[in-house]
């Protein structure tokens, strides 16, 4: 259940990051960040949580550096069954049809600017001198990845990231995109939802414990 879904926005969300070095073990995605505090990324359906647990429990990395990510409708059953590993947050794997997503315009006297390929989308928002709001999608064949979607504390509730998601979505379809997937956190949620996003399934995030959470 949801597995085509969670691929695909691994892949893109990998490769939104530069994390090109990921392969499948027992039916979960090993993603190998890299980063000092995320070793590694586990991520599977909640079929195979217990394998993924498995796996970040007995794999070699400083406590607190390996993750997980489930997709689950039950994130706090989840969470309790795979003790000790530490709950860190629930997220929400969302998804559109990009031709349907809401236009929401660039706000004076905010300013777009498009870079990156048709495989990787950067859409930047200047304003008053400076970098305002920012975002990434990730292209694979006709299918994409929204990632990265940020704005500047000092230029929020001007409708920049609204603005930010409307042009990667208008970029990604000119280059004959047609579907999108995120991972929503709790505060963009409500943002993703105003635009057209669906939530498809939501998304415990976990870790190995830190040693003093022990």
């Amino acid at each position: 259940m949801h597995d085509e879904a969670l691929n695909r926005w691994q892949r893109g969300w990998s490769a939104s990051r530069g994390w090109n070095d990921w392969q499948c073990v027992d039916d979960v995605t090993v993603v190998r960040v890299g980063e000092p505090q995320r070793r590694v990324e586990y991520v599977a359906t909640q079929q195979h949580a217990a394998a993924a647990a498995h796996l970040a429990l007995t794999d070699c990395n400083p406590a607190g550096t390996s993750w997980l990510l489930i997709a689950t409708d039950d994130p706090a059953r989840t969470s309790a069954e795979l003790r000790p590993l530490e709950y860190v947050r629930t997220e929400w794997l969302m998804s559109i049809s990009l031709p349907h997503h809401a236009l929401r315009p660039v706000p004076a006297p905010y300013t777009a600017e498009i870079t990156g390929s048709p495989s990787l989308i950067d859409v930047r928002m200047y304003g008053y001198g400076e970098l305002a709001a920012e975002g990434r999608m990730a292209v694979l064949h006709t299918g994409a990845v929204a990632d990265m979607v940020q704005t500047q504390p000092a230029h929020r509730r001007r409708g920049l990231a609204s603005a930010v998601m409307t042009t990667l979505a208008t970029t990604a379809v000119s280059h004959n995109v047609s579907t999108a997937h995120l991972s929503a956190s709790p505060e963009g949620r409500p943002l993703y939802k105003s635009l057209g996003w669906r939530t498809v399934t939501p998304l415990l995030v976990a870790r190995t414990s830190l040693p003093s959470s022990r």
